[in-house]
């Protein structure tokens, strides 16, 4: 969450503040060091989440399914070595295992509290364990007042503030359960001062490998959403009003995310959309970065409406198999067009390559030498503290949202004292071994730290255009020692099939076909001209220039 606040406080709002929780896995702004650096930019509402301060709780506690409690949804939990009636206070929470957290309504003893809306799940789980009990974490209860009421007058006073209505980062395909915060505080400003209309703006970051160095970002925003008259007047109301305007208002805030977002019901229907996505491009055409979100959207919006359509149906289908065929050959779906030069063109053009990734390595090497102690730690600190992560959270996959953010932290930390260290180092080398002068020694210490950040940044970009060699390498093997002509016309054919079934199937998410011909990014033509060029290719067994901005696809974190 700390790269995507990053986003937001360079996004050029200079109104803008953004509520970040001020404990969690990645920093503590009540330490010196993290608030100084976020304090720099002033653009930091740190907010305190319960879930960031609970303790684990004294003794073990099991559920008493027999004792008479006046509300029906009510049940008395029962501790052995516990202090209830200090460590808990109404409205804090018990959580245990399986994700389950009690709400604690009333504190009778240090051994007996009772909590409200006991699902059978929880009860089955504590009674399984009545012998032994159950540890147990205490989430207590944050009173938000203060933060509420500095949002609020934030907005009254003209200004913009950003939210993460999940509640926290991670690196599902879909979104969490949304906080109603957001929607509160937008109608708590408005309820308050009936002359200001508040917009809410949705905010899509969608990450490409947000894990690993040097990867792309995308932030989309979406159409404003407007809050009713009706809905304010609702929440003025209070009770069940209130709680429907606060339904509504939040059901807007997800739907309108969903427009700037990508979301799938888990990682492998991610995949399809984006390999769908990849063989829907003809081969000619460049897409920027928004159309490939528009296109990523689309595609996600008819697989998952249409799921039961024949025609997707297939299409899913031949892609999954596209997939493990690719994966059978050691490739990637950019790389297949890059299959079809003759043996002998290609065999010249493996060994060129691999000399030109000899050399740029070794062009490389120094500044990678130097630079090596800030990747390793990088690495090293962050898989830990993503590690710790899935430990506590329950809502992480791999935790990768982790991993970005400690890279980005640990490399601001560490590639200052590393200079440090080096230029003291050479310093003190020449002091003692080349009869300078101090002053001297002082600017030939300036010259090397300049040197040496140029040859980081030269080693960085080397072994970018290196490593793109080396992947290019496999395809080209391929065409010297297999036959992979199967393999491009299975492309072909099935780039057609996603074709047609997009000019089959996209109409049905407009009012009219002129208007989806309108919306689509890649027209007929574009197609047509593209499977000439392919049967062109595979005619004359040579390589059209080939765009690789689809290289880089990876999962998207949401935040």
């Amino acid at each position: 969450m700390a790269v995507s606040t990053v986003f937001f406080i360079s996004s050029g709002l200079e109104a803008l503040a953004v509520l970040l929780a001020q404990v969690c896995s990645y920093f503590d702004f009540s330490q010196p060091h993290c608030l100084f650096v976020f304090s720099l930019c002033r653009k930091i509402v740190p907010v305190v989440r319960p879930q960031d301060i609970a303790k684990r709780g004294d003794g073990v506690i099991t559920v008493d399914t027999t004792a008479e409690i006046p509300l029906s949804t009510s049940k008395l939990i029962t501790g052995r070595g516990t202090a209830f009636t200090q460590s808990l206070t109404p409205r804090a929470v018990f959580s245990f295992s399986g994700g389950h957290q009690l709400e604690v309504v009333k504190i009778i003893s240090d051994t007996e509290a009772v909590v409200k809306n006991l699902p059978e799940s929880a009860i089955a789980i504590l009674a399984a364990n009545d012998s032994a009990g159950v540890s147990y974490k205490v989430i207590p209860h944050v009173d938000q007042g203060d933060m509420f009421s500095s949002v609020i007058e934030r907005l009254d006073s003209g200004n913009c503030v950003g939210i993460f209505p999940e509640g926290g980062s991670h690196d599902r395909t879909d979104f969490l359960p949304m906080k109603a915060g957001g929607a509160i505080m937008a109608l708590a400003a408005m309820a308050q001062n009936e002359y200001l209309n508040v917009q809410i703006v949705p905010a899509g970051l969608n990450y490409f490998n947000a894990h690993k160095w040097r990867s792309r970002a995308v932030v989309e925003f979406g159409d404003p959403i407007q809050i009713t008259k009706e809905q304010v007047q609702g929440y003025r109301a209070g009770g069940e009003a209130k709680r429907r305007a606060i339904s509504e208002v939040l059901e807007l805030i997800k739907n309108g995310l969903r427009t700037v977002t990508v979301t799938t019901k888990d990682y492998d229907s991610l995949m399809l959309i984006q390999a769908a996505r990849r063989l829907y491009r003809p081969i000619h055409m460049k897409l920027t970065i928004d159309e490939t979100m528009y296109l990523n959207r689309r595609f996600a919006e008819i697989f998952n409406k249409y799921a039961d359509d024949p025609l997707v149906k297939e299409v899913v289908e031949h892609v999954a198999a596209y997939n493990r065929l690719l994966k059978s050959y050691g490739i990637q779906d950019h790389q297949v067009m890059t299959t079809s030069f003759g043996r002998r063109v290609a065999a010249g053009k493996f060994a060129l390559r691999v000399g030109e990734a000899i050399l740029l390595f070794a062009f490389a090497a120094p500044g990678a030498l130097l630079h090596a102690p800030i990747a390793l730690l990088a690495k090293k600190i962050s898989e830990q503290k993503a590690a710790q992560a899935l430990r506590e959270s329950s809502v992480k996959i791999e935790g990768r949202d982790v991993i970005a953010t400690w890279k980005v932290l640990v490399s601001c930390v560490v590639a200052p004292l590393l200079y440090f260290l080096y230029s003291v180092i050479f310093f003190t080398y020449l002091v003692i071994t080349s009869g300078f002068t101090l002053r001297q020694c002082f600017l030939s210490t300036l010259v090397f730290v300049v040197v040496a950040v140029i040859f980081g940044i030269a080693a960085m970009r080397a072994s970018e255009v290196g490593v793109d060699l080396i992947k290019s390498l496999r395809p080209l093997y391929l065409s010297v020692f297999a036959d992979t002509d199967n393999l491009r016309r299975v492309r072909a054919q099935l780039a057609a099939e996603i074709n047609n079934t997009i000019s089959v199937v996209g109409p049905r998410l407009y009012p009219s076909q002129e208007e989806f011909d309108k919306s689509r990014i890649i027209r007929q033509e574009d197609f047509a001209l593209g499977e000439k060029l392919i049967e062109q290719m595979n005619k004359n067994k040579s390589k059209f220039p080939s765009w690789d901005e689809d290289e880089n696809d990876g999962e998207h974190v949401k935040n």
